[in-house]
């Protein structure tokens, strides 16, 4: 029967589609079980308990007969303060205003717009979640730059989660060659990783604070790139950056074919 034939063709989509849905409904719930967490460590700081991990993370860093600096050399101090700026308002604006004009040049204009969704959303989540929480910065040891927002969740950790996990993502699934693919996740991950382990080295975010911006930001890049691949399903964004109508595909890296011009 013709409906039954045209159901049998739906069905492997729709099954596909399902799972997909159900991950995201897992991530929600996740992300509920991440606030009730949040709410309690809130509590705790209230009546400062501070936890003996902060404290360790915190002071392990530091010269013992000095806290003011840092372990090793002298510039270790400067190197980590820039390091830090990875995960600051100007180097992420610049970073997402640099990917969005690339995707609008190569006429992936809904990516673009995806890529700018995630971050702005990412972006409000951290404000939100700061406002909420209102955790003091810590003084167990002197602050090696001044910082005068609420400490939890990290925001340099969390948006530096969001902007470079989120893009890593949907460059990825833009992307067809494999080790290109791996090695931007990779790169996305490890400047994570640096700034989040910054802001405890300078003295400006307990580890609780950059652990939880962490797994917020990876929430939220992962709930982004369900929906990426949920839209490019349904064939409303790009699967891949395809060569411009007036390129040769295997011209995009400039290599010439002396062969073929000596013919």
């Amino acid at each position: 029967m013709p409906i039954l034939d045209k159901f049998s063709r739906q069905l492997p989509k729709t099954r596909k589609l399902f799972r997909k849905e159900i991950l995201i409904l897992l991530g929600l719930f996740f992300f509920m079980l991440l606030l009730r967490g949040g709410i309690e460590i809130r509590d705790t700081f209230v009546v400062d308990r501070a936890l003996q991990f902060d404290n360790w993370a915190l002071t392990i860093a530091r010269q013992p007969d000095n806290p003011e600096y840092l372990r090793g050399p002298h510039w270790v101090d400067e190197a980590v303060r820039d390091l830090t700026a990875l995960g600051g308002a100007a180097v992420l604006t610049l970073t997402v205003i640099f990917v969005f004009g690339y995707l609008v040049l190569k006429n992936s204009y809904r990516s673009a717009m995806l890529v700018l969704i995630a971050t702005m959303g990412g972006l409000l989540i951290s404000l939100l979640l700061k406002d909420f929480f209102l955790r003091d910065r810590p003084d167990i040891v002197p602050a090696l730059m001044v910082e005068t927002s609420p400490s939890f969740p990290s925001g340099h950790s969390m948006l530096s989660a969001v902007v470079y996990l989120t893009l890593g993502s949907l460059l990825t699934r833009l992307e067809t060659n494999s080790r290109i693919r791996t090695y931007t996740i990779t790169i996305a991950i490890l400047a994570t990783v640096i700034v989040g382990v910054s802001r405890v080295m300078l003295g400006v975010h307990y580890p609780t604070d950059v652990l939880f911006g962490w797994t917020m930001g990876f929430f939220w890049a992962s709930l982004c790139w369900f929906v990426m691949i949920v839209l490019q399903d349904q064939k409303l964004v790009e699967v891949r950056l395809e060569a411009e109508p007036d390129e040769d595909p295997e011209d995009l890296w400039g290599d010439n074919h002396d062969g073929d011009e000596s013919a």
